[in-house]
């Protein structure tokens, strides 16, 4: 069970009534992941959350100030821009003295995706803790899951707030990766992109792309594929298809001209590359157009 309270009135709390848990239980839209309850601790407040046993996640985002969080006697100091989750089971302390500044989001979540919402953000935690900085996206979609309480537990808004809650985590967990990423390695995917951009109209192989990254082709194409999830090649060739179909929608050149543009000399391997792609032939894409 999670508990929470603050010495004063500033602070914002929001727990979903009995009635509306059962629904968002059984809801398809819903019952992936919903919010149980939520909140904001806006001012300078003596602030703590405690948990004992609880069945849900908990999340906190730091928004200033510092607080101190105990999980199996080991005390951690968080501080502005961090984010904690805390898996269910785990009994924690979290406390933020009057004097320390501290403001704070808190979110207890549930649901059958809940614990594979949590662990895309916990594989790149340290003990379930890491540093996203100050996020205004984050902050404003947590005020508006605040603000459901005013709106009132209409199904449209019940629904659009769980799908803001999901929205939240997916960005957190990709701007964990990135930052992980980041701090890892020197490896410049922008510029490996740029690369593949300006030569759309090439063949690039993983020797050129491994050589202008300044790495072997074994820890180039690792990394390329650990911040992408798809290969080097892979992903130069989905760019090209990309360019196809924008020059089959804007253009009425010839499918074997667009191919030889995109460095593919032979129109038939270009109709079979594309059509394993998109799912359709040149042709038929372009045809498509006028039925879509």
């Amino acid at each position: 069970m999670v508990n929470s309270s603050a010495n004063n009135a500033h602070i914002i709390r929001l727990i979903m009534p009995i009635f509306l848990v059962k629904k968002l239980q059984k809801h398809p839209l819903t019952k992936g992941l919903y919010a149980l309850s939520l909140g904001h601790s806006k001012r300078e407040d003596s602030f703590k959350v405690t948990q004992s046993g609880g069945e849900q996640h908990v999340l906190f985002y730091c928004q200033s100030g510092h607080a101190t969080l105990t999980i199996n006697q080991k005390i951690s100091t968080i501080k502005r821009g961090d984010i904690v989750i805390i898996s269910p089971g785990q009994d924690f302390y979290y406390q933020a003295k009057k004097q320390s500044g501290h403001q704070a989001y808190w979110i207890n979540f549930t649901g059958s995706l809940a614990k594979d919402f949590a662990e895309r953000l916990l594989m790149k935690m340290d003990d379930g803790i890491a540093h996203v900085g100050i996020l205004n996206n984050i902050i404003a979609d947590f005020d508006l899951l605040l603000e459901l309480g005013q709106r009132g537990y209409t199904a449209t808004n019940v629904i659009h707030a769980v799908h803001v809650l999901q929205q939240s985590l997916s960005f957190l967990a990709l701007q964990l990766r990135l930052s992980a990423f980041k701090g890892n390695s020197s490896f410049d995917l922008e510029a490996v992109e740029t690369l593949m951009r300006n030569n759309l109209h090439q063949d690039l192989n993983l020797d050129t792309l491994a050589h202008y990254s300044q790495l072997s082709k074994f820890h180039f194409a690792k990394k390329f594929k650990e911040l992408t999830d798809t290969s080097p090649i892979q992903h130069f060739i989905g760019m090209k298809i990309q360019q196809a179909c924008i020059r089959l929608d804007s253009s009425l050149a010839p499918i074997k001209q667009i191919g030889e543009e995109l460095g593919y000399s032979d129109p038939y391997y270009f109709s079979r590359l594309f059509k394993k792609t998109v799912g359709m032939s040149p042709k038929q894409y372009r045809d498509s157009r006028h039925s879509s």
